[in-house]
């Protein structure tokens, strides 16, 4: 029986290509790239439409991470997309269905694919500012490549309306599979931040009825009276980006952020923020692969003890970042750690939090499906 996480792991960390043919109904009848962050590709792709992510024979979501010169490759046989490692066929794969909004205006005339777009299978992305003020002084974290993503791409909306906003989230739950949202910005100053948030948070209520939004908030790091104000908002949960838990490796990799925000002002943060949100709906996020197996893990039971979660993205050393052209690690480290990690998690019984992430939105990550191997969902 094939090993989904590693398998998982091995797709994202080497990337994939696909025979034309596989692709030829993509941005059509299946969901592609919008590059609304990030691009995760190994290789830019400006004139060719790709998966945005794609589903393994048990439900894994992977995400589409572009690579010409990747062992894996996708090809249609008989009706179907096979994957192939080489010469090996390994399983069935299934591009994601393109949601019906994409084709959509808002009442303003933009484009509902250019305001967010769907992350996996059920979540709904929103960048409500494609820009971080890092990159200015060259302090930019050495794996992000945000600002040049959105440069070679251009294909979203670099400033979101709260309107616009608050009728794609109404037109996208209308259809029937988003059940999370997930909204973040390039760094921006507190306050002004607090206030986009809180803006656009009214026009999703307004659109939707929601008391509580299913979803989670990425904010430029909250401290004090912010994460009780982003609370105000009606947002279900609230992420920190720490991206690395070793305090020296954090300076290192993060210098504009590490000189905003320290790793203890992170943690304290962290646990204050549990006190407003509860446990499981406060998230850490590392971008996994930077630093040692021992530290990373260390952070990951320091984060559990808090009644935090923890969503470890798989480093991808992209174009236009300052790692790229680096590789991360193996697969097998990646299964490995994230498997180990899950035991930690679920030792400490951490609330799953699964009304505002789940594994479904994860193409990037795998620590959510190394605890649905341990039933938890």
């Amino acid at each position: 029986m094939e090993d989904y996480l590693l398998l998982k792991a091995a797709l994202v960390t080497e990337g994939i290509r696909s025979d034309p043919a596989s692709v030829a109904e993509v941005g059509t009848r299946y969901k592609e790239q919008n590059h609304g962050l990030f691009g995760w590709d190994f290789e830019n792709h400006v004139e060719q439409k790709l998966p945005d992510d794609f589903s393994l024979p048990d439900g894994t979501v992977v995400q589409y991470r572009k690579n010409s010169h990747s062992q894996y490759h996708v090809v249609p046989e008989d009706g179907r997309l096979q994957l192939y490692h080489n010469d090996r066929s390994v399983c069935e794969v299934q591009w994601l269905r393109r949601p019906r909004y994409y084709e959509k205006k808002t009442t303003k005339g933009n484009d509902m694919i250019k305001v967010g777009q769907i992350g996996g299978k059920d979540c709904l992305f929103f960048c409500y500012q494609n820009y971080c003020s890092h990159f200015a002084k060259n302090q930019q974290c050495a794996f992000c490549n945000l600002v040049s993503t959105s440069n070679v791409y251009d294909s979203v909306m670099r400033k979101k309306d709260p309107v616009d906003v608050g009728e794609v989230v109404k037109a996208a739950w209308a259809e029937g599979d988003v059940n999370h949202v997930n909204l973040t910005g390039g760094c921006i100053t507190p306050q002004r931040e607090v206030a986009i948030v809180s803006e656009i948070l009214a026009s999703i209520r307004e659109h939707t009825g929601f008391d509580t939004v299913p979803g989670t908030l990425l904010p430029s790091p909250a401290k004090g009276d912010t994460i009780h104000q982003y609370y105000e908002t009606g947002i279900g949960s609230l992420c920190f980006a720490m991206e690395v838990w070793d305090k020296k490796y954090y300076e290192a990799i993060c210098p504009g952020k590490a000189a905003g925000t320290s790793h203890d002002e992170f943690v304290s943060s962290i646990k204050q923020a549990v006190g407003v949100f509860g446990e499981g709906n406060v998230y850490a996020i590392f971008v996994m692969g930077l630093e040692p197996k021992e530290t990373f893990l260390t952070g990951v039971k320091a984060i559990s003890e808090l009644g935090a979660n923890v969503i470890p993205f798989v480093w991808s050393p992209n174009p236009g970042s300052k790692l790229f052209g680096h590789r991360a690690p193996f697969a097998e480290w990646y299964a490995q750690t994230n498997r180990e990690a899950a035991e930690i998690v679920h030792d400490h019984a951490v609330p799953a939090g699964t009304r505002n992430h789940c594994y479904l939105c994860d193409g990037n990550s795998l620590l959510h499906d190394a605890l649905r191997e341990k039933g938890v969902v």
